[in-house]
């Protein structure tokens, strides 16, 4: 049961602090510059620095929860924070979003769930074979690489929706890399400095991170936040049942279930996409956030 408060809170934090800093990303012009100059601007604003604080004290938290309870208990708690997120933009902003907006964003938290809760995806081991490490960091690399130069190549909702994409992934990423760091931390100071599962860590998070700023200040949080809510959880799975060879249990029933989480999934990142992409449009009298004309090298 504290696991799951805990949870819960890091949610709650996590979604403000992603509201807060989209606020302030939002307002740094796409045409003043690329990624590099964003972050630069966005390390000068208190908001932004307070809004950062918060998203490490949820990372804290998410922590904790998981060190206190089951993963699978865990992370769907963890999914709320895309429904405390919409809750204080509209708050913020104070406007009212759209019913489908909301079904899409329960679609997709109440996906996961099922996806985690019936599928029960579990890693068999904590290290990958080298061939396999090394096929999966270049699919995941090549992935990321290839949505992040197509969204950096568009303006406004595409670019937003993309940029959240890749940064889902790389935080996926950065997940499967800690659970192996955590398995062996303690061991020694020495062990932990040495260990190359550390700096895969922090590289994954920094780039994941910018990239979610970058997405932030692209469109509202309605288009990017959705990717890097949902897919983390389902990156990590994947690694752990095709890399790490764990498994995934879809006999019976179970493989129904599974299905239609993934389309319950899928519908709801569409679905709140398309609303988030027509409210920016009504938002910005159809051209959408920071123009179209506004493009910028990362």
């Amino acid at each position: 049961m504290l696991a799951i408060v805990i949870a819960l809170a890091s949610a709650a934090i996590t979604g403000w602090g992603s509201v807060a800093q989209q606020r302030v990303a939002s307002t740094v012009p796409l045409a003043n510059g690329g990624t590099v100059h964003l972050i630069g601007q966005l390390v000068r604003r208190p908001l932004w620095i307070i809004a950062f604080g918060a998203n490490m004290v949820g990372f804290a938290a998410h922590t904790l929860a998981l060190d206190l309870g089951s993963l699978l208990v865990v992370e769907p708690v963890i999914a709320t924070t895309l429904l405390f997120a919409l809750a204080f933009a509209a708050i913020w902003a104070r406007e009212r979003l759209p019913a489908m907006v909301w079904l899409a964003a329960v679609m997709l938290v109440g996906g996961l769930a099922l996806f985690l809760d019936v599928g029960s995806p579990e890693g068999a081991s904590s290290g990958a074979s080298g061939i396999g490490a090394v096929v999966a960091g270049g699919v995941i690399f090549l992935a990321v690489v290839l949505v992040a130069w197509w969204g950096y190549r568009h303006a406004g909702p595409a670019r937003a929706i993309s940029l959240g994409v890749a940064s889902g992934i790389l935080f996926g990423s950065q997940a499967v890399f800690l659970k192996g760091f955590t398995i062996g931390f303690g061991d020694g100071l020495v062990q932990d400095i040495t260990n190359w599962r550390l700096y895969a860590v922090i590289a994954c998070g920094v780039a994941a991170f910018v990239l979610q700023q970058a997405a932030f200040q692209a469109g509202a949080i309605t288009l990017s936040l959705p990717a890097t809510v949902v897919l983390p959880p389902i990156t990590a799975a994947g690694v752990a049942i095709f890399v790490l060879g764990g498994t995934v249990q879809v006999d019976g029933w179970h493989g129904v279930a599974v299905a239609g989480a993934v389309v319950a999934m899928l519908t709801g990142l569409v679905m709140i996409a398309r609303q988030a992409a027509r409210l920016e449009a009504a938002r910005s009298g159809g051209s959408g956030t920071g123009g179209a004309a506004q493009t910028a090298a990362p």
